[in-house]
């Protein structure tokens, strides 16, 4: 049967809000309930993966159009991906868009980790926005970072967070020092947050007193223990 207007629409928000690397788990799934047609597939795909990034890594193996590189930015961005985004199970690269009208030059960086084996994924997207100066050596350069972390282990999280970076001026010689630079400072903030989320983060979510007029235990340890009681009462029954 097809599917209708209301389950395609559904569909998409599923499929365009799936977790890192699991965009064909969720079809596979979908599929079990709705039939759409392959065209629409095919559309819903490529907008998750141009909302994503994730067409990097379509591109890996297809040489990109020549155009004038008078930053330098192609070689460069390479070895800047070979240092900071090769270790292991890491897929990742990088696509620089021509220059647009008002001679910005885009750079589009894509990294993944897929370890579904042990419960979590990860992406991480940036799209940094390049425009050189007139009358001097200097650019301008602003962007986005995009973290999308995913873990199902004793649950279903999905934490997606959005960095602004904040237009600057820097020399030609400095555009990946700049980028390292965000790079190193969205990772220290991002990890402050989530270092404290169980401590403070969480516990802003929940009501200080609950209608029972119990406060929460937030032992984490005490929780794990009668959790662990509860599976061996259940393996003896």
């Amino acid at each position: 049967m097809d599917a209708s207007s209301d389950q395609l629409r559904i569909a998409k928000h599923l499929l365009l809000s799936s977790p890192p690397g699991q965009f064909h788990l969720v079809l596979q799934d979908l599929t079990e309930i709705v039939s759409p047609p392959q065209e629409w597939i095919a559309t819903i795909r490529k907008e998750h993966d141009s909302r994503t990034g994730r067409e990097a890594l379509d591109q890996r193996d297809q040489q990109q159009q020549d155009q004038s590189d008078s930053l330098g930015l192609k070689d460069n961005m390479q070895k800047y991906i070979d240092e900071f985004y090769s270790s292991k199970g890491v897929q990742s690269n990088h696509v620089i868009s021509q220059k647009n009208n008002d001679g910005q030059v885009t750079i589009l960086l894509y990294a993944e980790r897929i370890q579904l084996q042990q419960y979590h994924a990860g992406s991480w997207t940036a799209r940094y926005f390049i425009n050189e100066n007139d009358g001097n050596d200097t650019v301008s350069m602003s962007g986005t970072i995009v973290i999308h972390a995913h873990t199902f282990e004793n649950g279903n999280l999905q934490l997606k967070s959005i960095v602004d970076l904040p237009r600057v001026e820097t020399s030609k010689s400095g555009i990946f020092q700049q980028i390292q630079k965000w790079d190193e400072e969205s990772v220290v903030t991002l990890r402050g947050i989530y270092d404290d989320m169980s401590g403070e983060v969480l516990k802003k979510l929940r009501r200080v007193m609950p209608i029972t007029r119990t406060r929460f235990d937030w032992n984490a340890e005490g929780h794990k223990g009668i959790r662990q009681l509860g599976i061996e009462v259940q393996n003896r029954e």
